[in-house]
């Protein structure tokens, strides 16, 4: 990637944004491209047209402020304006947590009654999940359903934690479900 100095056998009619080219030559290729003078240029980013004329020229570089703003005019990322390749696309990844790791706790509070507390490895509730109905036993409650659980183990894969079920039924008992470490 260069910045301020020209490489040798360079073909100064390209207009095409590169990485052969320096800051300030993808600047005024990018200007040309969408039909702008300096003078235009400059009126749009609130500076003068001699402060485009030592971008281009490679005399001095644009306030690192007026990027967006300058990619924005150009139609071009920052990235691209700044080392001539495109930005690639990524994407995001969870960071996830071993689910060994991972606990299930799940409060189950009736009313008038002491809460009951359970904490179950995620990596056995998956393996009751696959019994059906057989989570719902062993809380002795039917207000966590084998299919509610099963949306929770695939937040788990996605590596969602924290508490993320809050059920109230119908009498006034409140189930609490939290995945943590």
């Amino acid at each position: 990637m260069t910045l301020f100095t020209k490489k040798e056998n360079e073909n100064p009619v390209e207009e095409k944004i590169n990485d052969n080219k320096t800051l300030g030559e993808r600047l005024s290729a990018a200007r040309k491209n969408k039909g702008l003078t300096q003078d235009d240029f400059a009126k749009y980013l609130d500076v003068t047209p001699q402060a485009i004329s030592k971008w281009e020229n490679n005399l001095s570089c644009p306030d690192i402020l007026l990027l967006p703003k300058i990619s924005e005019i150009l139609g071009i990322g920052i990235e691209e304006l700044l080392t001539g390749t495109e930005k690639k696309e990524e994407k995001t990844k969870i960071q996830t947590t071993s689910e060994s790791k991972l606990k299930l706790k799940i409060k189950i509070s009736p009313p008038n009654k002491k809460p009951t507390n359970i904490t179950v490895p995620v990596a056995l509730v998956k393996r009751i999940a696959k019994i059906g109905n057989g989570i719902s036993g062993i809380l002795g409650n039917s207000s966590l359903s084998s299919s509610q659980i099963e949306e929770i183990l695939e937040l788990t894969e996605e590596g969602v934690s924290g508490e993320i079920l809050n059920i109230e039924a119908d009498d006034s008992t409140v189930i609490t479900v939290e995945i943590s470490k």
